[in-house]
């Protein structure tokens, strides 16, 4: 709509503003300009959350049962377990990330407006739709804004549309499918103003803002499991079915053998709480607090621990590019003179050429941002980012800005604006003389030009073949996504008695200029992304960049980072995804590495359909933007240092290196989490299994019991927790980023792992009943034999420990690399000495001192699972070369 349009429709004077009874009856109709508040969960719900796991579940029911049948100690031992495990989960995530309201602070501010006549500084929550707002270079723009007048103003708008240079606005309207950053007659709730001036009308307040929207969007968002969840719930499901079968068949079996109904009862549940490992839950959580720990060593804040794990699954990382592939600072690359002669800054160090000074003294002079030397890098300079990244350039090869300043005091100008893409200023030179200095757009610069340098003191007509030559260099400067600025000086004469006047009149002058080049300026890659993106390449994950800005700026961007496998990566503009069907849209999303132009919406629809398709999806970002994306992947991941609020609060994990190699080594981190994870699941479960084996076997061909139900317990406790826990901290394997990523369908117990854990498992247990039978004929039935069966027990899973380090690699490779190992053996080893040594304990295990004889027995149990899985390693290991 034009301008007067849109004030005639809120029906309010721009000239007057609302009045008092006007913005009363707007507030009650449309409420504060204010956005919901987005609560952190409370203290009380991360707690809760510690025990939303079905294993979990599982054994608060067998501490029940065990409290009932009897068996108090082993109760009790479980629920220290489940505690242990729910304090260690509620304090790593209640330190890893406190709630921050993103958007009510992203909203906070004053507002200028006009209001019965009059300007006032009035809080922004108090703004009506209607409202006339008056905006200068630095301000937040309060609300969503309508331009009724614009001087030459530009918007910063890069956290919500991902636009890497400020946008310049006009109050021309624009068509009304346009996308949002291309709307320049509009300003936006959280954008900043970068440069200019600006009276405008708001349009829209609180939720119904753009920024409003995206808040909608991310509260619409459901919360997603992770991988590791999905996984520990599935395994849950099926412990279930196991403990219910093996109960069922232990005490059938029993009972028909003859054995009392009611103490097979009691064997049955001891067998049943045996097979479920206690130390699952709490093993699982160190590790994963483990992995936060070394994640923020790494300048990485988790903020909810199977967030470590799941970047292990990650198959693809959807990337946005500014801030996150790139530094979000405009940085001049190169200078292309009027002789032919080019300077990469990146590349070279420039000569003393003359005519490179004259050039940068254009950008420095013809400048209207601000710059001190010796402040912190950071804020050295301050203005517009295009102006910024001139000064810093200047600073760079040597030249005194402040100096050169003083020496060509400015005597007037033309600031820059979006209808004359060009800015002029005049200074006085020392000899009384004035000079021109002209910056702005290649084309508009040329035209102005009558002549271009071939050397200091030799000029050259502009005639139309050199007119071409610098449009087909612009062109090619374009082409690698730099944003290209022409610069051009005019000497002029002394001043007379209307030299103010003839300097103002001279800045509107667009003739008799001299060409002296162009300058190139591009928002760069940041270090080290393109070595990560090869990484990933390597480990098996596509990384796709999703933007907000120039179709060929991404695609220049993309091909610099060797984004895709291809030399010249695949890019869409987004409105190629307006009409797509799901299947065109998972087709894209399969082959196009690059999707530019995209709003929050095309963000998550792109995401939705790599979910869809089986993609494990983390996402990167920092602006407002992205808040919704990151929050329905699998994995958000925030930048901490340019990041907005929403996006951290969005997301899984907060860089604060804002570093996206981090995130590659963070895979690596997640791949190990997970490799351990099942290491130790391998463990208890053969281990248990052997348990269960053992005991069923003796049953059914008649023997007496081989382990009283405590003695069943106490084995299972001590074996499940420090074996499984010095498993949990095993180093990173060499080749664990060369692999590829894991089926996000694949369970904790595969098919493989089942069918290694079945064999083992049987293994263990007909070892044990080896052991135990030897006992019964020696002994006979009762203490001794029973003492023998669970030390033999224990040493086969003490053995087996040094099997579950690695399905592959032999157990003699790396034995000292993890000490922890040996520390946990030396644990079980101490508390059995206790059971069988120290009267007390060993009273209430019903244990006996065992002799000479008795040791070697033991000793060889350790022994034979070692030896047995080493023989099966070794015929893999050359069945796999061979083939």
């Amino acid at each position: 709509m034009e301008a007067a349009a849109v004030t005639k429709s809120f029906e309010v004077d721009p000239a007057s503003g609302l009045s008092s009874a006007e913005v009363g009856e707007r507030r009650t109709r449309y409420g504060d300009n204010a956005l919901q508040t987005a609560h952190s969960r409370a203290t009380w719900r991360i707690l809760l959350d510690q025990f939303k796991s079905l294993v979990v579940a599982l054994l608060a029911v067998a501490a029940v049962v065990a409290w009932l049948t009897g068996d108090k100690v082993e109760a009790v031992a479980i629920l220290v377990v489940l505690g242990l495990n729910a304090l260690i989960g509620f304090v790593t995530e209640w330190q890893a990330g406190r709630a921050i309201n993103a958007l009510r602070l992203s909203s906070h501010t004053t507002a200028r407006v006009r209001r019965e006549q009059r300007e006032a500084m009035i809080d922004t929550a108090e703004l009506v739709p209607g409202d006339v707002v008056i905006l200068n270079a630095g301000d937040r723009v309060p609300a969503d804004l309508r331009l009724l007048e614009a001087a030459s103003l530009r918007a910063e708008e890069s956290a919500l549309t991902g636009e890497s240079v400020p946008v310049e606005k006009a109050i021309a309207p624009v068509a009304a499918d346009a996308v949002l950053a291309e709307r320049c007659s509009m300003l936006y709730l959280g954008t900043m103003i970068a440069g200019g001036r600006a009276v405008a009308v708001v349009t829209a307040t609180g939720a119904q803002t753009e920024m409003g929207r995206i808040g909608h969007l991310v509260a619409s968002v459901p919360d997603e499991s992770t991988p590791l969840e999905r996984r520990l719930d599935e395994l849950g499901r099926r412990l279930v079915m196991l403990v219910l079968a093996i109960a069922v068949i232990v005490m059938v079996t029993g009972w028909l053998r003859g054995e009392s109904w009611w103490v097979m009862i009691e064997v049955g549940i001891s067998l049943a709480v045996a097979a479920v490992p206690e130390g699952l839950p709490t093993v699982t959580t160190l590790i994963l607090a483990l992995g936060v720990l070394r994640m923020a060593r790494k300048q990485a804040l988790v903020r909810r621990l199977s967030a470590v794990e799941t970047l292990g699954s990650t198959t693809v990382i959807c990337s946005d590019k500014t801030g996150t592939l790139t530094e979000n600072r405009m940085t001049v690359r190169e200078y292309q003179l009027a002789n032919g002669s080019a300077v990469k800054l990146e590349v070279q160090a420039p000569a003393n050429d003359e005519l490179l000074r004259r050039a940068v003294r254009a950008s420095v002079l013809c400048n209207e941002a601000s710059f001190h030397p010796d402040a912190a890098q950071k804020e050295r300079a301050t203005g517009d980012p295009t102006e910024i990244a001139l000064l810093v350039a200047a600073h760079e090869l040597k030249v005194d800005v402040m100096r050169m300043r003083s020496e060509y005091p400015k005597l007037a100008e033309r600031p820059f604006d979006s209808d004359s893409k060009r800015m002029t200023t005049i200074h006085r030179v020392n000899d009384g003389t004035r000079l021109a200095l002209l910056k702005g757009a290649p084309s508009v610069v040329l035209d102005a030009c009558s002549d271009y340098a071939e050397s200091v003191t030799n000029l050259k007509p502009l005639d139309a073949a050199a007119r071409a030559r610098f449009l087909a260099t612009n062109e090619k400067m374009a082409d690698h996504a730099l944003r290209v600025l022409a610069l051009a000086e005019k000497r002029l004469g002394q001043g007379g008695p209307q030299e103010v006047v003839d300097d103002a009149a001279e800045a509107e002058s667009t003739s008799g200029y001299t060409l002296l080049g162009f300058v190139g300026m591009i928002d760069p890659p940041r270090a080290a992304v393109a070595d990560a993106i090869r990484q990933a390449h390597a480990a098996g994950i596509r990384t796709v960049m999703l933007t907000g800005d120039q179709l060929n700026t991404a695609r220049a961007i993309a091909r610099e980072l060797s984004l895709s496998e291809d030399v010249e990566p695949l890019a869409l503009h987004a409105r190629e995804l307006a009409d797509a069907s799901h299947e065109r849209l998972a087709e894209m999303t399969r082959t196009v590495s690059v999707f530019a132009r995209v709003s929050p919406e095309d963000k998550l629809r792109i995401v939705e359909a790599l979910q869809k398709a089986g993609e494990v999806v983390a996402v990167t970002g920092d602006g407002v933007n992205d808040a919704p994306a990151l929050k329905r992947a699998d994995i958000g991941i925030a930048m901490g240092e340019r990041g907005t609020e929403a996006a951290k609060e969005a997301a899984d994990v907060v860089l604060a290196d804002d570093n996206f190699a981090t995130i590659v080594g963070a895979v690596a981190g997640g791949r190990t989490i997970y490799a351990n994870i099942s290491k130790f699941v391998h463990f208890m479960f053969s281990t248990n299994l052997g348990e269960v084996v053992m005991i069923f076997l003796a049953i059914a061909i008649g023997w007496p019991l081989p382990l009283l139900p405590l003695q069943i317990l106490w084995v299972n406790l001590v074996t499940d927790v420090f074996p499984a826990l010095a498993l949990a901290v095993e180093p990173p394997a060499a080749d664990v980023m060369q692999r590829s990523p894991r089926s996000s369908q694949e369970s904790l117990l595969s098919r493989s792992l089942l069918i290694l854990i079945g064999w083992q498992g049987v293994m263990i247990g007909a070892f044990g009943l080896a052991a135990y039978g030897w006992a019964l004929n020696v002994y006979g039935s009762g203490p001794h034999a029973r003492t023998i069966a669970m030390l033999a027990l224990v040493g086969l899973q003490l053995g087996h420990l040094f099997n579950c380090r690695s399905r592959t690699r032999s157990a003699l490779t790396g034995l000292f690399s993890n000490g922890f190992v040996w520390g946990a053996a030396a644990i079980v080893v101490v508390l059995q000495l206790l059971a069988v040594w120290w009267s007390p304990l060993a009273r209430v295990l019903q244990t006996v001192s065992p002799n000479a004889m008795d040791r070697g027995i033991i000793g060889l149990t350790v022994l034979t699972p070692v030896v047995i899985v080493e023989i099966t390693k070794l015929i893999a290991r050359r069945t796999a070369i061979e083939t």
